[in-house]
């Protein structure tokens, strides 16, 4: 290993079982080209000079080990304006699907199994879930917390009914959550806890969480990106589409291109897939498709859908394939040799293509073959490939199927990359008491 070797190497130890192997030509998966496996940014970092301006920075370091407020810190100190538009970009990612899992499960518990010794504040809860989510039914029950004799809720509750009545949509913030308090470079802290609110006709509490504090959250880091790096609108809106809320329309793709910068160690290996993830989640499924020659992601879609259904099979095995070619090309690029950071950058490409092409079956009306590519791609975010966007993202589709059990797990493993995340945790924890139950009367329940 060269003496310039990329600083994230010794933190892949437990990586390195093929290093020095000797790889003679690439293997490429059927549907990809190898003009696309080429232009991905692990290949291009496996030479010296595109992988500079990420050595020996210890915001990749940090980025590399997961550890999200350490890599955002970095950022600022280490004045990168594009990386910090980055690191908030993702953090808005996080806390809208951190909003839709709060409110999956307050809908869930207080909506589906609602119980008489519910907090009346519960109908707050439930509006505002319902406006995030686009369920009127629910977000009618704003303004029936009006007489509550918790005033924080009194307040939330009106702004919250004025602000979704908006006739010329929304404002750029909702007025009826807590205010957000910080700078670019930095994670908000306080004001933002569960609301105990008293049950009806017996003793005790429960903890609320509020899904619109956590929104609110979403905005404030969004409008930090947009702040860090201007000219990096376009791609932050082409970032954020795929995790928007439902309350929230998807920006239309301009001309725009991802840097490294926004691509590296990232989902996507290339500006290509990121915008067919993009156009994906804006319903433009021609569009999307379109981009088979550029992107390696529409490629393995497009393939595994000539029957005219998304082959799951197909898209699981062409995914690990993308993996083995992209390593097999950066090993080429080193000179024919395997390098001990080759396997961990491939594990992005094998986890990001069964997540686009998860959200590709979605978007078709295949809801089984999603379901199933989403639960594959959760068993390849392993290692460096973990996304906490990914993660929460998981555990919000776990809460509106009522699978609290996995969605807990995946919720206490980002409590300290997420503050604030105790919003969703308490409905969530309400729901899996309340399943846990029903399910067996008569056992007690803690």
């Amino acid at each position: 290993m060269s003496g310039g070797m990329f600083l994230i190497v010794q933190f892949l130890s437990a990586c390195t079982g093929d290093e020095g192997a000797v790889v003679t030509a690439p293997i490429v998966a059927a549907s990809v080209s190898p003009e696309i496996v080429a232009a991905t940014w692990q290949v291009r970092v496996a030479k010296p000079e595109p992988r500079a301006p990420f050595e020996g920075r210890q915001s990749w370091v940090a980025w590399y080990e997961t550890r999200r407020p350490d890599a955002l810190a970095a950022f600022a100190s280490e004045s990168d304006p594009l990386g910090l538009a980055r690191a908030h970009t993702e953090y808005a990612a996080i806390y809208r699907q951190s909003a839709l899992l709060a409110a999956n499960a307050i809908l869930q518990v207080y909506g589906a199994d609602i119980q008489p010794s519910d907090p009346a504040e519960t109908a707050y809860l439930l509006g505002v879930s319902g406006v995030l989510l686009k369920r009127p039914e629910y977000a009618e029950r704003l303004g029936q917390s009006g007489t509550s004799a918790v005033l924080e809720v009194v307040r939330r509750d009106g702004l919250w009914k004025a602000w979704a009545a908006a006739p010329v949509g929304f404002p750029d913030e909702p007025a009826g959550t807590a205010s957000v308090q910080g700078r670019a470079g930095e994670l908000p802290v306080g004001g933002f806890a569960p609301m105990d609110l008293a049950l009806v006709g017996e003793p005790g509490v429960v903890s609320a969480g509020d899904p619109g504090d956590l929104y609110a959250l979403a905005r404030w880091h969004e409008a930090r990106a947009r702040e860090a790096d201007p000219a990096s609108a376009a791609v932050i809106d082409r970032f954020l589409n795929p995790f928007r809320l439902p309350v929230e329309a998807r920006v239309p793709d301009s001309e725009a291109v991802a840097s490294d910068t926004w691509l590296f160690m990232s989902a996507y290996t290339s500006d290509a897939d990121m915008l067919f993830s993009s156009l994906v989640a804006q319903g433009n499924l021609p569009g999307a498709e379109a981009l088979a020659g550029k992107s390696a992601y529409a490629a393995i879609a497009t393939g595994c859908t000539a029957t005219g259904k998304v082959d799951v099979d197909c898209v699981i095995e062409q995914a690990a394939r993308l993996g083995t070619a992209i390593e097999a090309a950066m090993a080429i690029q080193n000179g024919g040799a395997a390098d001990g950071f080759h396997r961990p950058f491939s594990n992005y490409a094998r986890a990001g293509a069964l997540r686009a092409v998860d959200l590709y079956a979605r978007a078709r009306g295949e809801d089984e073959a999603s379901g199933i590519l989403r639960i594959n791609a959760y068993d390849r975010n392993i290692d460096n490939a973990i996304d906490p966007v990914f993660i929460l993202f998981l555990a919000a589709w776990d809460a509106g199927n009522r699978n609290t059990t996995r969605a807990t797990e995946l919720v206490h493993q980002n409590l300290r990359q997420v503050p604030g995340l105790e919003l969703a945790r308490a409905p969530l924890d309400a729901l899996h008491v309340r399943l846990s139950r029903n399910a067996a009367p008569g056992v007690p329940t803690h």
